[in-house]
């Protein structure tokens, strides 16, 4: 950006700015504790603890701003909120498995498999470019995991989870993006994701038999930092979309992955090689560069305040500009 352009930018715009780039880097940092914290403490036990602060810091946030966190589309809302927890427990499990950077690639998978779930549960007609860019993101994917790798990593259990992430996360903005206009406050997708983290993650560990794992009030603390972290990279971009259009807050969300690789460089030392690189590229290429969004212009306003933030693409098929929440 140039000194004059500088000069020229409105207060409300560099505000937009500020907070659209704060998300990433909550995430950044959420994403790195998890990792660090689940050698204290199991994923189900974090979910669990995100899942109960975050809803009490998303029921001030919206006290302050007047809205509703329960509107008429329950049964939408439930079902978007079960899929984003579903998708909450692979990521978070991934990131523990497979070195951070490359479950954060596969996770950005989403735009391309919310376009196939779109047409499969909406007949939503895909574009050919659309198509182009399923096919690239999936050959990034290819690229990224391909066994005797650059990354010396091979197919894992770890990249089938954040590829399954990726999947309920692209199922739950489908869902989102058909909510009607009463229920399009912003803040209640968020909130029903937390509710449904706090309940799906003792289920899991009911299933599973793995416990919360939380030996005392230290590591509940640290548990409940991480969980705010997370919840504050959902806010400020909520925030960010009162003064900027939701396909500039998503692209400066996609900083997310730069700090999932420097992380996973400099203090997890993971492998990282031009393979990882070149898969990464070509996934978040397919993801932004193949779907331009469609009336993404101006800020998204409504009656109770501007929508969660956008994953920086239009609703899959193209058939709406609402813009959904980041369910993570």
């Amino acid at each position: 950006m140039t000194r004059r352009a500088r000069r020229q930018m409105s207060p409300p715009h560099k505000k937009g700015l500020i907070l659209a780039v704060s998300s990433p880097l909550a995430f950044s940092f959420f994403n790195a504790g998890v990792r660090v914290i689940s050698e204290q403490m199991s994923v189900l036990g974090l979910l669990l603890i995100r899942g109960c602060t975050g809803m009490l810091v998303v029921a001030a946030a919206a006290r302050l701003l007047g809205a509703s966190l329960w509107p008429p589309d329950k049964r939408r809302l439930a079902l978007i909120g079960l899929s984003g927890a579903c998708a909450a427990v692979c990521n978070t499990f991934a990131f523990t498995m497979v070195p951070l950077y490359q479950a954060l690639v596969i996770l950005y998978l989403y735009p391309s498999q919310a376009v196939l779930l779109a047409a499969v549960l909406y007949g939503e007609k895909i574009t050919k470019k659309e198509v182009l860019g399923v096919a690239v993101a999936f050959v990034g994917c290819v690229v990224l995991v391909w066994p005797g790798g650059a990354a010396g990593m091979s197919f894992q259990l770890g990249h089938l989870l954040a590829f399954c992430g990726g999947g309920f996360y692209a199922l739950s903005f489908v869902l989102t993006s058909r909510l009607g206009d009463e229920n399009s406050g912003g803040l209640e997708p968020i909130f029903f994701f937390l509710l449904f983290c706090a309940v799906v993650s003792p289920l899991v560990s009911l299933v599973t038999g793995i416990g919360p794992g939380v030996d005392g009030l230290p590591e509940f603390w640290r548990g409940c930092l991480v969980g705010f972290l997370g919840t504050a990279g959902q806010l400020l971009a909520f925030a960010a979309l009162r003064f900027l259009p939701p396909y500039k807050v998503g692209v400066i969300g996609s900083m997310e992955i730069l700090g999932g690789a420097l992380f996973s460089l400099f203090l997890f030392h993971d492998p990282m090689g031009v393979q990882s690189i070149v898969g990464g590229v070509l996934i978040l290429y397919a993801a932004f560069g193949f779907q331009p969004p469609r009336g993404a212009d101006d800020p998204v306003e409504t009656s109770g305040g501007p929508t969660a933030d956008s994953p920086a693409k239009r609703p899959a098929g193209g058939q709406t500009t609402k813009r959904t929440p980041r369910l993570k």
